[in-house]
């Protein structure tokens, strides 16, 4: 079997771990949702700002995050694959910057050879370093933009780059609590193994968030025990290469109970996914710490479950 035969097989098995990403584009790993707060909201997190893992969705969110914060994300997806994430974010007066690697594991598989021998190899093997920058502009609009430098491997035999570029913009509009946000995500040159390749998954995200804050709920019912109580609303447009528009829809509820800094619950709903439905999850505050839990369901597979730990300092 020639190289160029083998790489196009490879592609064609590459595609079953990732079957929750239809279409004709390659490497659908970097479209996972990473980051438990919003893969527990649907994915609706283009307009919304000020946290380390909204770069995947709109790297103009960043411009606000408050502090220096590092996350870690692990995720277990469909057929045993597995993702890392690592990122951190540093804010400067002259805007923040940040910088994250993912990792992409889709087991092992056997591989027949031509010569008539078998061997183990990890079937699809998958690493993207980002780099992102963003700042605030006036009238309430923030800008923001990632270079993303990938790296694949199939079955350990063939191998290929590329490079990629992100953009986004949010808006805060003057009623408060409410932004809208835009983005053009993974564009670039075609991702090429051998002579068979395909485009990387072009996105257009766009959407709108509404956060309510201070709600002074005790005063509503004294008998909680909570100190404030907040609510964020999201609702996200995807349109990716090759596939049909996505609506997604999230919310979370946040809680300052008085043994702990911040509870939240969350919920979202993503629309027109085989694959994907319903997601939830749980997320708290503890000092500098913060841990969040995401799942979500799936007509065909088992349920995807993730967890982050974060930093700020």
């Amino acid at each position: 079997m020639s190289r160029s035969a083998l790489a196009a097989s490879l592609l064609l098995l590459a595609a079953v771990p990732a079957a929750a990403e239809p279409g004709l584009t390659a490497v659908p790993f970097i479209q996972r949702p990473l980051g438990a707060r919003a893969a527990a909201m649907g994915s609706a997190f283009t307009a919304v700002a000020g946290a380390l893992d909204v770069a995947q969705y709109n790297p103009a969110g960043l411009a606000v995050l408050p502090m220096k914060s590092f996350t870690s994300t692990y995720l277990q997806s469909f057929g045993g694959t597995n993702y890392g994430y690592f990122a951190y974010g540093h804010p400067t007066p002259y805007g923040t910057f940040a910088a994250g690697v993912l990792y992409f594991n889709a087991g092992s598989m056997d591989l027949n050879l031509s010569d008539g021998t078998q061997r183990s190899v990890t079937s699809e093997e998958d690493t993207a370093f980002n780099l992102s920058y963003a700042r605030e502009l006036p009238m309430g609009f923030m800008a923001g933009a990632t270079y993303r430098r990938l790296r694949s491997s199939l079955a350990d035999t063939v191998q290929t780059s590329s490079n990629q570029g992100d953009f986004g913009l949010v808006w805060r509009s003057p009623l408060k609590g409410l932004s809208f946000g835009a983005a053009y995500l993974y564009m670039g040159q075609n991702v090429t193994y051998e002579e068979a390749g395909d485009p990387p998954p072009r996105t257009v995200r766009y959407g709108a968030a509404y956060r309510a804050a201070n709600i002074p709920i005790a005063s509503l019912d004294p008998s909680i025990d909570t100190r404030e109580f907040d609510m964020t609303l999201s609702a996200d447009m995807v349109e990716t290469l090759h596939e049909k528009r996505s609506p997604r829809a999230g919310m979370e509820m946040g809680l300052e109970p008085a043994f702990l800094d911040r509870f939240a619950v969350r919920f979202g709903w993503i629309f027109e996914r085989d694959a994907e439905s319903f997601t939830a999850g749980l997320g708290c505050r503890e000092g500098r710490f913060l841990l969040d839990y995401a799942f979500g369901l799936s007509k065909n597979f088992d349920p995807l479950q993730q967890l982050t730990l974060s930093f700020q300092f």
